[in-house]
């Protein structure tokens, strides 16, 4: 039996509170004057005591925690090269935890932006190019160097140029997955012209053997098919707890739900997908850490996912034949960690290769009624980077400070060729006619076998990054605190372009052309802002941020008849932003807002020669953005268990400068930028309770994306659509065998909203994106 401590049971002094009291005796100060103390009094003889063994419980919380609001968790993230809290770091960056996308069932990049307003995805449905996400309104067009990297850990995956391949890893096993939102040049480089997105793997755990699994079951019930993907993750020690090895894999099948009524085929856009991620890592003491990184991830797409027609069909009836495609990757990471009392020495080591290739249908651009067209692309990169940082210890000091210097070498390969009817006999070389019909790339060969090669376009490219980077943190007494950082960088490129067939040989004199591929380009981007701690729980801060995108050599036919310039430039924005960060409430709300302005300098646009047969990318005009970004939690005392998260974010990019599109129509000052939404909401409440031994919850989400232009002329309205997503799951006792069970219905109200429209001239039909249809999930998950 407990025994009640003796002077609890007196009752109090008049002029103190009996809670302060309790609590007064637990945290061990003193409520009351010593004059009031009670004497000390031991428990009678005659009651029992029953020893508690060390270990045997958890110990009860104090009465002021039992008194406490339940508080908003905090969170540390590692996305500024340096682990820092992350309400202390002087940008907005969103953070998703690896759970919460488990739990849902959370499969892709797609899914992943829909819960960070601000940010979201489109795909132009045409094959060929990856998906393309939009940051704060700074989209990249068609064609053109994405405008937001990506980076797995501390590898930089993103392609300086000609992109094919995303990193889109399964979320199983992530710790978090963070979207840096604004200009990361100074950190990261020319592929974070206005954010980054992260993922973080799970480190391997030096204490305990781990083993998690899952199975999942995705379905599009009554529009599509259905399939299964499931993994496993294994984590073992060794060495005396001194190493261990963390292995992950995973295998999804992907449903499709979109028809090919021409050719009377069903959910066509079907997806085989497996990876395998493992990391090794070795602490000998207290100074060193040693890790080792490796991944490699395989997807088959079958088809694309279009539509031709605005009437909510998920269907195309204007192919003859499927555009299958494949991708891979391969990379790994050596991470050297010396601490010293001063700080650390870092040195990350990583080697990326990606491959693409693509059969691309394209007769539907003659009406699609015979095979007369098709596309191949077989295009591959390497690349090696070697960074080496110094980051000052952690402290009470008044300085803070990270250096680094960078390097990075990328080999690229990449052909496009076009061939011509279909049926025809393989033919020889023939040296006369060289220039007109080229012959076959390698990796395109069996893809257009049997018909003539009337366009090819091969670049082999090398670049090469050398740069330095900084940043130095001063706190000016308790509540100030001024950043200056920067990245000094110098890029060059060599290789060579050589361009062949009937469609650039005209523009050749009948000839195969070749051009050189160099081009260079040095460069600062600065960085500098100033954070206030008003209070315990409010924090005020100011940044202005440079990022820039990498300029290149054009992947594209040249001749004195046509006006396309041999490289393009670097274009770059400046980013300014107030932001404020507040707790309220004991913790249990938070609220945070940000205003940003963007000045975007010479944006990278997608162009057509003079005589409509090349494609490049032009440095015109600018724009100028500018917005309002709103988030809040709130764990309410009155229901334990409830949750509300909000965010919200409305901003507006336009022009600044009349410039013409691709198709010589010009651009007016004030037009709307491309794939920029004016408002993005995404809110979820959440409750969950104890049920036995049982941890029972739903959450519903409703995410709004508002309308936005699909091209600079704004040929159509995209987006513009509401969705609602309902999760029920029901989680056991920590250390149970029993699996975590959840449900998902994404789409609930299965809307059919415009993820991206391609506008086509006659005969051809427009292609159509429509965000995926109602979706069920079916997890089951465990660990021990």
């Amino acid at each position: 039996m407990a025994v009640c401590p003796a002077w609890a049971q007196q009752a109090p002094p008049e002029d103190v509170d009996f809670l302060d009291a309790l609590i007064a005796e637990q945290d061990g100060s003193s409520a009351v004057t010593p004059a009031q103390q009670p004497e000390t009094q031991q428990p009678p003889a005659d009651l029992e005591v029953i020893p508690v063994k060390p270990g045997e419980s958890e110990p009860l919380p104090t009465m002021a925690e039992a008194r406490r609001a339940p508080q908003v968790e905090e969170i540390v993230v590692t996305a500024t090269k340096r682990a820092e809290p992350l309400r202390e770091i002087p940008a907005t960056i969103a953070v998703l935890t690896g759970e919460d996308l488990e739990r849902e069932g959370i499969q892709n990049i797609e899914q992943i932006v829909t819960m960070v307003p601000g940010v979201n995805l489109s795909d132009e449905g045409t094959g060929g190019a990856p998906k393309r996400v939009t940051i704060r309104g700074v989209s990249s067009g068609t064609n053109t160097n994405l405008s937001v990297g990506t980076l797995i850990g501390d590898i930089p995956f993103s392609d300086p140029f000609s992109p094919k391949v995303q990193l889109d890893p399964n979320p199983f096993d992530m710790a978090t997955v963070e979207v840096l939102k604004g200009p990361q040049g100074t950190l990261f480089g020319g592929t974070g012209l206005n954010g980054m997105i992260r993922y973080v793997p799970e480190a391997p755990r030096l204490d305990e053997v781990q083993v998690k699994y899952y199975g999942q079951l995705t379905s599009y019930p009554g529009n599509g098919g259905s399939g299964w993907n499931y993994g496993a993750m294994f984590n073992a020690p060794f060495a005396d707890n001194q190493a261990a090895i963390r292995l992950v894999g995973f295998k999804r099948d992907s449903p499709g739900y979109v028809d090919d009524t021409k050719n009377d085929r069903h959910d066509i856009n079907t997806a085989s997908q497996y990876g395998l991620r493992g990391i090794l890592a070795w602490q000998p003491d207290d100074r060193w850490k040693i890790s080792l990184l490796g991944a490699t991830q395989r997807t088959e797409e079958n088809d694309i996912a279009y539509a031709d027609n605005y009437d909510g069909r998920l269907a195309h009836g204007d192919s003859p034949r499927p555009s299958p495609s494949k991708s891979a990757y391969n990379l790994a990471n050596l991470s050297v960690e010396r601490s010293f009392d001063w700080g650390e020495v870092i040195s990350q080591t990583s080697y990326v290769e990606k491959q693409f290739e693509i059969f691309l249908e394209a007769s539907r651009a003659l009406g699609g009624l015979l095979p007369l067209l098709a596309g191949a692309t077989d295009n591959h990169s390497e690349g090696i980077t070697q960074e080496l940082r110094l980051v000052s210890a952690p402290g009470d000091g008044p300085w803070k400070w990270l250096l680094g210097a960078f390097y990075y070498d990328m080999q690229l390969y990449d052909c496009s060729e076009i061939g011509a009817l279909q049926g025809l006999p393989t033919l020889p070389p023939l040296p006369l006619l060289s220039g007109v019909l080229a012959t076959p790339c390698p990796g395109n060969a069996s893809k257009i076998a049997g018909m003539l090669d009337i366009g090819q376009l091969r670049g082999e490219v090398d670049l090469e990054e050398h740069a330095l980077f900084g940043e130095l943190t001063r706190a000016l007494g308790d509540r100030w605190e001024v950043t200056l950082g920067a990245r000094a960088y110098r890029i060059r490129t060599g290789g060579t372009i050589n361009f062949s067939g009937l469609l650039y040989a005209s523009q050749n004199q009948l000839r195969a052309g070749q051009k050189p591929a160099d081009s260079s380009e040095d460069g600062i981007s600065p960085k500098a802002s100033i954070a206030f701690q008003a209070t315990d729980n409010l924090r005020l801060y100011f940044t202005a941020s440079r990022g820039f995108r990498f300029g290149g050599p054009q992947l594209a036919a040249s001749s004195p008849t046509t006006d396309v310039p041999e490289t393009y430039k670097s274009d770059s924005l400046w980013n300014y932003e107030l932001g404020l960060r507040s707790d309220w409430l004991d913790r249990s709300l938070r609220i945070d807002a940000s205003v940003y302005r963007i000045d975007w300098k010479d944006p990278q646009v997608y162009q057509i020669s003079a005589d409509g047969l090349t494609g490049f990318i032009d440095n015109v005009g600018g724009a100028r953005g500018h917005g309002v970004e709103l988030s809040l939690s709130y764990l309410p005392s009155f229901l334990e268990g409830l949750s509300l998260n909000a965010t919200a974010a409305w901003g507006r990019t336009v022009t600044t400068e009349e410039f013409k599109a691709a198709n010589d129509d010009p651009v007016a000052v004030g037009s709307p930028w491309p794939m920029s939404p004016r408002w993005q909401t995404s809110t979820t409440l959440a409750y969950a309770q104890p049920v036995a031994s049982w941890q029972l919850g739903a959450s519903l989400r409703h995410n709004y994306l508002g309308q936005a232009c699909n091209t600079i002329l704004c040929t159509a309205q995209v987006f513009g659509y509401r969705t609602l997503d309902l999760n029920l799951f029901a989680t056991p006792a920590s250390g149970s065998y029993w699996p975590q069970l959840s449900l998902t219905l994404a789409n609930l109200t299965d809307e059919r909203g415009y993820g991206n429209i391609t506008t086509n001239p006659l005969p051809a039909r427009d292609t159509v994106t429509y965000i995926a249809p109602r979706t069920l999930v079916l997890r089951l998950s465990g660990n021990f």
